[in-house]
């Protein structure tokens, strides 16, 4: 089976979540023996330096709506929830639907209008074009299947896998990386984005609200739409103890989650949920929100609030410092049973699913 995996979303000097998962996909597909290559959009050109590159992998670029005559995958996956343009099967994974649920499709607090209307034109192509739909959740799964008329049998749920890099630092060794940052050490962190549907106002409150005397917050993102805003009302309440350091990537990472006294995750919508898995990996407390996929991401393993209640957000925070030793090692047995290459086996088994599909639409 060739496999071509438009890898565009990785082509960035500072991957997030889209970034590290086709990254971590694709090495884990490599390791199992698939034959894949990777494409990369022209639109990223200018990023040539940050395409992924696997020595082992061909990459090549890719011009859109034109695209290479010679490469004739018998399937093709997009990571990055948009349409492939090949006339082969076709896969596309759905990281999340936020714009598809009923209570935000007004509310334009999390994006333009105009964003929430490409994407959810997005979905609908998804549905009628695809082969096969991943999504990363059955969180995901069941809000796309409830906001677009889609064959239910189309979408498969395959789960994001655990890089090994994320186990616990020793104090000391992990001491060091952050003081060679001028990270504070033993924080209360949230590593993330700087956007609304983040929730960072809340967890701003809810921090606040805890009264944990001289511990600080450690906030390790970039900011994103709404991130002005956001960064105004650090400034304003942050009184010193909230500390913005920006993306770090997993050089900086293990050793943050490791000196953590808890990661803060209350956000107001997830399709996953990287960071709650990579905490519990390094043997941090985790507070969760209600809603969303990281309630079923986390498993029993975190505490949960409302992210719209302040109170509650605080309250969690105070029972996730609480965990003992044993509450740890549950979460990191739980977390690593997250694998890449489990996540690569079932992503070959939904490609194998898109070429049926494909030959009997014929």
């Amino acid at each position: 089976m060739r496999i071509t995996i438009d890898a565009t979303a990785a082509c960035t000097p500072r991957p997030t979540g889209i970034g590290r998962y086709t990254a971590q996909l694709a090495r884990a597909l490599d390791q199992i023996g698939s034959t894949i290559s990777l494409g990369t959009r022209c639109s990223h050109l200018h990023r040539h330096r940050h395409r992924l590159k696997i020595p082992t992998i061909r990459s090549f670029w890719i011009q859109e709506p034109w695209w290479p005559a010679l490469t004739r995958p018998d399937v093709v996956h997009v990571t990055d929830s948009r349409v492939p343009r090949w006339r082969s099967p076709r896969v596309a994974t759905l990281h999340d639907v936020v714009h598809l649920l009923p209570q935000k499709k007004r509310d334009f607090h999390y994006s333009t209008r105009e964003f929430r209307d490409k994407k959810i034109a997005a979905y609908q192509s998804l549905a009628s074009e695809c082969h096969r739909i991943i999504a990363v959740s059955e969180t995901t799964r069941r809000d796309f299947l409830e906001g677009v008329d889609c064959d239910p049998s189309k979408v498969v749920v395959v789960h994001h896998g655990l890089d090994p890099v994320f186990q616990p630092i020793p104090p000391d060794e992990a001491a060091r990386i952050l003081a060679t940052r001028n990270i504070p050490y033993g924080a209360v962190i949230y590593v993330g984005d700087l956007s609304n549907r983040k929730n960072i106002p809340g967890m701003i409150e809810g921090f606040l609200a805890a009264d944990l005397g001289e511990i600080p917050m450690v906030i390790a993102g970039e900011p994103s739409f709404g991130g002005d805003e956001i960064l105004g009302l650090i400034e304003r309440k942050g009184k010193g103890r909230i500390h913005l350091i920006g993306w770090h990537g997993d050089d900086v990472l293990p050793a943050l989650y490791s000196s953590a006294r808890a990661l803060l995750y209350p956000t107001h919508y997830e399709g996953f949920g990287m960071p709650v898995l990579e905490a519990m990996a390094c043997g941090t407390p985790v507070v969760v929100s209600n809603t969303g996929a990281a309630p079923e991401i986390a498993g029993e393993q975190a505490q949960v609030c409302d992210p719209d209640d302040p109170i509650s957000i605080s309250r969690a925070l105070q029972r996730a410092l609480g965990h003992d030793q044993r509450r740890q090692d549950l979460a990191r047995k739980h977390a690593t049973t997250f694998d890449w290459k489990t996540c690569a086996r079932e992503t070959t088994v939904v490609y194998r699913q898109a070429i049926e599909a494909a030959g009997g639409a014929r």
